[in-house]
């Protein structure tokens, strides 16, 4: 197989490097996913390797959970114009055959998700406990060549690789509330003379809703009374991973770049730091500050974006499990320059910091998600809210609406705002990570 060389570059930083930076604020740390010395080499008629270098700070593992690396890579055959995803082949989910590293560095994990919506990239992680930088050299993945549309062992072709940090949120129980005053909070429903008191999500399957004693009800802009909350909404109890940070701007644009002129058209974010270079409609586009978060987004740019990357938008439900934890009322504070979810999820909650977009259980459009990914492309699954934005709504924050218990109706989330962003998740395969005792935090401390 022939390649062309120079086209895995995600950013023009120094060559042969996919930076992957965030500026968290003024005199904050960066962090960042590199990716270089993209190679693909032919295995055989149906399959190749692809090889690569891999490098981030600031990872670990440890054994609450782990961040990782979601890699995934785009190629284009000489002969045409348009980008495809890579699908790649496993014969397992952790550390599939055809998946290594050379000798040296960090020791590696290769998860591969499978199913209907997997194949599309692979979350790279640490193999052992250990916090610092991840250091890989010759990394390889399988290509399933036959996938593709016009790509053979023969075929000249260009090749992108992205990488996206993640944050593994264990399975397990949490509380929806946090038994607070926050405006449309979640509590669970007594007698009707209490509005406070924490839901306990404690398995995966439905969630009664309503005004009866020990359903889940909310304090205005309620889910169904009388009704449920169905078993394929991801409904927070099962094992996800998360974007560490927002989409950056350098990810937006390596988005952009691999977009037909007229999808990059629609996508093209105005006034947010993005300049176009070249004759149209065959632009290239190029972010100011490649390493900040992409502001200025709208629903449907973000879940634009999450179908391109094989991810998928998270619930409000996720969102109070990814904000908490296991832990019951405390931690709804918002009211820091930068305060990190209980896992380690990074720009969660704060000052400056972009509130997260998520699908809502208050309606019975978004109640219809079932957390299918996305398939690599910019057509979102027929099961998100879509552009319009029903059956989406808008968590978290800065200042008291920050607190991870607040909920906000959806007002013109349709639409682009400086403030807003966009941060997908992927549902983790079974087996890869720790659970968390089915025991509440009061029990653990052997309370009463």
């Amino acid at each position: 197989m022939r390649w062309s060389r120079n086209e895995h570059l995600f950013t023009r930083g120094r060559a042969g490097v996919l930076a992957c930076v965030l500026l968290l604020g003024a005199g904050a740390a960066r962090a960042n996913v590199g990716i270089a010395n993209v190679m693909v080499a032919s295995r055989d008629a149906k399959t190749a390797t692809v090889t690569f270098d891999i490098s981030w700070d600031k990872s670990w593992r440890h054994e609450a959970n782990h961040d990782a690396a979601w890699v995934f890579f785009k190629v284009r055959p000489e002969d045409q114009s348009d980008w495809q995803h890579v699908r790649l082949v496993a014969d397992k989910v952790l550390n599939p055959a055809g998946y290594g590293q050379e000798k040296g560095g960090t020791a590696l994990d290769f998860i591969v998700p499978d199913g209907k919506d997997g194949f599309l990239g692979m979350f790279v992680r640490r193999a052992e406990y250990g916090v610092g930088k991840v250091a890989a050299t010759k990394v390889t993945a399988v290509w399933d060549l036959a996938a593709g549309k016009g790509v053979t062992k023969d075929a000249k072709v260009s090749m992108r690789a992205f990488g996206i940090e993640m944050v593994y949120v264990t399975e397990g129980p949490f509380y929806l509330g946090s038994g607070g005053t926050e405006p449309f909070r979640f509590y669970e429903f007594t007698d009707g003379t209490q509005h406070r008191l924490p839901y306990r999500v404690t398995g995966p399957g439905a969630i009664p809703t309503g005004r009866q004693e020990g359903r889940l009800w909310a304090r205005g802009y309620e889910p169904e009374d009388g009704g449920e909350i169905p078993a394929a909404f991801p409904n927070g109890y099962a094992a996800l991973y998360c974007m560490k940070y927002h989409i950056l701007k350098g990810q937006y644009a390596g988005f952009l770049n691999t977009l037909s002129p007229e999808q990059a058209q629609v996508r093209y974010v105005r006034k947010s730091g993005f300049t176009r270079s070249g004759q149209s409609p065959n632009y290239t586009y190029s972010p100011d500050f490649p390493y900040r978060s992409c502001g200025g987004l709208s629903w449907a740019d973000g879940v634009a974006f999450g179908a391109w990357a094989a991810l998928r938008p998270m619930t409000e439900l996720e969102f109070e499990k990814v904000s908490r934890g296991p832990m019951e009322a405390g931690w709804d504070t918002g009211d820091r320059l930068d305060h990190p979810s209980y896992w380690a999820v990074q720009s969660w909650c704060g000052w400056r910091v972009f509130p997260e977009r998520v699908v809502t259980a208050a309606n019975a459009r978004g109640r219809r998600f079932k957390g299918t990914h996305g398939l690599g492309t910019t057509d979102v699954p027929a099961d998100w809210p879509l552009a319009d934005a029903v059956g989406a709504m808008v968590r978290g924050g800065h200042g008291p609406h920050g607190r991870w218990s607040c909920r906000k109706p959806p007002l013109r989330i349709d639409q682009r705002s400086n403030g807003r962003g966009w941060r997908g998740v992927r549902t983790a395969p079974k087996g890869v990570g720790p659970r968390m005792p089915n025991t509440s935090p009061r029990q653990q401390k052997g309370q009463p």
